[in-house]
């Protein structure tokens, strides 16, 4: 027998995956996002010539669950139509001045000879493994004085400040996300060779593909399919295709509103009443997968103010007449500390029918919310001229500047502590309530969050 009614709050990925299964468990399952479109980070984006972009780079990849992955990308009749297999996910990254187009991990060779050296002499003598839950000591420990503060530290600062205390983030969900704990160096060989050892195998990278298989195909791990749309949607055809899935079992969808206050007693919630239309909704079940402060307000509980400061998100797209001077990467990495740019999409390579006279591509940059109006889509095209990416004589033929702010956390210990506490304080003031997403402070990449949902929901109502 079915439950009554279900409410989950937060129409990205994961409130929309859950929605999909939650239909299964509940009679009346509802989804509130304060956007007007659903998706998160997770949309496309139009300009003024109609033509389309993602919101920053997003490759989506399978879980490996079938369960989960069916859902994401339909059965294998349904891929075969809509979706192109990537293959092996191609990146490369430029740094010191140079790109490495088979890599996205950062090339200490491209440093000065004497640079280089100090740094290598300091990472070989270091065999010991670093426990140190801090970047700059974790990397210290393991990297060296030299590699830390020359390499890794300038594009920290570079994401996220120039005034930020680097001591005070957290490693695993500062430099781990993006790759910079590990580097590229010496030799292939030496490095296959010093990779045996765990001290070693955590800060350094596999030269060659070749090589990287080989290590997989010894651990056996299983690997993921990399899909990007065929048509020309972008990745918004991704939260169409789950959000057509969640209509046919009939969830509703309240969207441009927000809980506004939380109903309960002896800690279950009852229903949640909406800000801007003031209706009222029963509920059951609350699943809520936006940042559990939200959930603590609402419900008149007190939250401790905390400092956390969260980045804004500039991102620069273009269509231009000639084809880009890279084509094989997937996105790209900018590690080079005289770039605003940190990470670009080539669209053209994620398709399998390319446009043979409008070319895309997408660069991002992390900025403050008053350093927002510094760059200037003029500035970022002479970037990626700078970089080589584009050729002199290649025209725009449109232009978007797209502006998110408050979208990236900076990882300090006190936003790791306030995640924590957030949702501690609401997952025991409850007892209907689920909290799900990348703010539940288990997991951030999204077949990991995907990956909990379909797991705990599974726990939670088994029949």
């Amino acid at each position: 027998m079915k439950n009554e009614h279900c409410i989950i709050v937060g129409g990205g990925i994961c409130g929309l995956f859950s929605s999909i299964l939650l239909a299964d468990k509940f009679k009346n399952v509802t989804l509130i996002e304060k956007d007007v479109e659903n998706g998160g980070l997770l949309k496309s984006v139009k300009d003024d010539h109609g033509e389309i972009y993602d919101q920053g780079t997003h490759v989506p990849n399978t879980t490996l669950v079938p369960e989960i992955d069916n859902i994401l990308f339909g059965d294998e009749t349904t891929r075969d139509e809509f979706w192109h297999d990537l293959g092996k996910l191609k990146t490369g990254n430029y740094f010191a001045g140079q790109w490495n187009l088979s890599h996205q991990m950062i090339d200490v060779r491209n440093l000065p000879k004497a640079t280089y050296q100090k740094g290598i002499v300091e990472l070989l003598s270091r065999t010991e493994e670093s426990n140190a839950q801090d970047i700059v000591s974790y990397l210290t420990e393991t990297l060296g004085p030299t590699f830390t503060h020359e390499v890794v530290a300038p594009i920290a600062k570079k994401l996220y400040g120039n005034n930020t205390d680097l001591s005070q983030l957290v490693k695993n969900s500062s430099v781990s996300y993006f790759g910079l704990a590990r580097v590229l160096a010496l030799t292939p060989e030496v490095t296959n060779k010093l990779k045996e050892l765990s001290a070693f195998d955590s800060k350094l990278t596999y030269h060659n593909e070749s090589d990287f298989k080989k290590r997989i195909e010894q651990d056996g791990t299983p690997q993921h399919c990399n899909y990007y749309p065929k048509n020309n949607q972008g990745v918004g055809f991704w939260i169409d295709f789950l959000i057509n899935q969640a209509k046919n079992k009939g969830v509703s969808f309240i969207n441009g509103d927000y809980v506004k206050r939380i109903d309960y007693g002896n800690k279950i919630i009852t229903g949640v009443e909406l800000a801007e239309s003031g209706k009222k909704l029963n509920c059951d079940f609350l699943f809520w997968t936006v940042p559990p402060v939200l959930a603590l307000k609402a419900a008149s509980i007190p939250v401790e103010s905390r400092a956390i400061t969260f980045k804004s998100a500039c991102i620069f797209h273009f269509t231009l007449d000639k084809p880009l001077l890279n084509n094989n990467a997937y996105y790209l990495w900018n590690w080079d500390k005289n770039f605003k740019v940190f990470r670009i999409t080539l669209y053209a390579n994620m398709q399998s029918a390319p446009s043979q006279d409008r070319f895309k591509v997408t660069a991002e940059i992390l900025c403050d919310v008053n350093e927002v109006e510094d760059t200037s889509l003029a500035d970022i095209y002479q970037e990626l001229l700078t970089m080589g990416l584009i050729a002199n004589d290649t025209q725009i033929l449109s232009q978007l500047k797209q502006t998110i702010h408050h979208t990236f956390p900076v990882p300090t210990f006190e936003f790791i502590e306030a995640v924590s506490s957030n949702y501690q304080a609401l997952s025991t003031a409850f007892d209907n309530i689920h909290i799900a997403g990348r703010f539940a402070g288990k997991s951030w990449f999204h077949q990991d969050v995907l990956k909990d949902s379909f797991y705990d929901i599974s726990e939670l109502f088994p029949y």
